[in-house]
């Protein structure tokens, strides 16, 4: 009984893991439905969302800087490796956590995209000078 309820768990949990990133789109919740819970086929969903807005995180970096002066794009650059650096090393720790077994590929993921996210929303607001 419990192995029937075993991947619909596991899709609401990794569902509930990227809630905090109300930004996916519809593919991406549909991607995850369809996944009946492998990590594997979540894990593919996962990519290609990060696909989407790393794409989205450039071309907002790049406006940003072909609009900046000097001056200002120093810091911008400065301030973009600062945040990958951390970016990169908390996705990392994410996944090698050996407390979370195979879930720690996705705590990774989920972090990844929300960190993304959160970043590309920020250069977007940014870039339309919004404050």
């Amino acid at each position: 009984m419990f192995w029937k309820s075993a991947p619909v768990l596991a899709a609401a949990l990794y569902l509930v893991t990227f809630s905090a990133s109300a930004q996916q789109s519809a593919e991406f919740d549909a991607c995850v439905a369809q996944a009946d819970g492998v990590s594997s086929k979540m894990l593919d969903c996962g990519k290609a969302e990060i696909d989407k807005w790393d794409a989205r995180l450039n071309a907002a970096y790049q406006a940003l800087m072909h609009s900046s002066a000097d001056m200002t794009r120093a810091q911008l650059q400065q301030e973009q490796r600062t945040w990958l650096k951390h970016h990169l090393s908390q996705t990392h720790r994410l996944a090698a956590d050996p407390n979370n077994g195979s879930v720690a590929f996705l705590d990774s993921q989920s972090f990844e995209l929300d960190d993304l996210v959160e970043r590309t929303l920020q250069l977007e607001k940014r870039v339309s000078g919004k404050p």
